[in-house]
């Protein structure tokens, strides 16, 4: 027998708006935006070489393999020349001496990306913190951020 739910039951079991309800009715996608952002940034590595990058400031390719245990330098690579393709970092400089030194920094796109990757940050902070942090226990964003990295990350909801 299948039980029946009030509208208030129902209203608490759907906190959330049906798809309907979170988009404007104009809208019309031709393709999904999430699955078309995860065509680079959904590969494996993208989003630590992003947050690299961008966030910890690493602009150097040995520096990156440094900074990510378990990425190979043909992967580095391989990223590296999508997100340049896809506009998200650029090269600053290339010098043709030995060693040649290549030098990378994020786009304005790339810098798009950056309150994606505290987003991210801050859910892992709630809901890993058991293998996030050492004491286990869960952050919330103004535990985690200076405001500087708020400002960030609302000015993305707000734009």
């Amino acid at each position: 027998m299948q039980k029946s739910f009030s509208e208030e039951e129902k209203k608490k079991k759907n906190q959330y708006p049906t798809i309907s309800e979170w988009l404007l009715p104009d809208v019309k996608f031709a393709q999904c935006p999430i699955k078309t952002s995860l065509g680079v940034l959904g590969k494996k590595w993208t989003m630590l070489v992003l947050r690299d990058i961008g966030i910890l400031g690493v602009d150097r390719f040995n520096r990156l393999l440094d900074s990510i245990p378990g990425l190979t330098p043909r992967v580095l690579s391989m990223r590296l020349r999508e997100l340049e393709n896809e506009g998200f970092i650029k090269c600053l400089e290339k010098e043709k001496k030995s060693p040649m030194i290549v030098r990378w920094t994020l786009t304005p796109k790339g810098r798009d990306a950056l309150p994606i990757l505290l987003h991210f940050t801050a859910f892992g902070s709630k809901w890993h913190s058991n293998v996030v942090f050492e004491d286990r226990t869960p952050r919330t964003p103004d535990e985690l951020f200076q405001p500087k990295a708020m400002k960030v990350m609302r000015r993305m909801i707000d734009s």
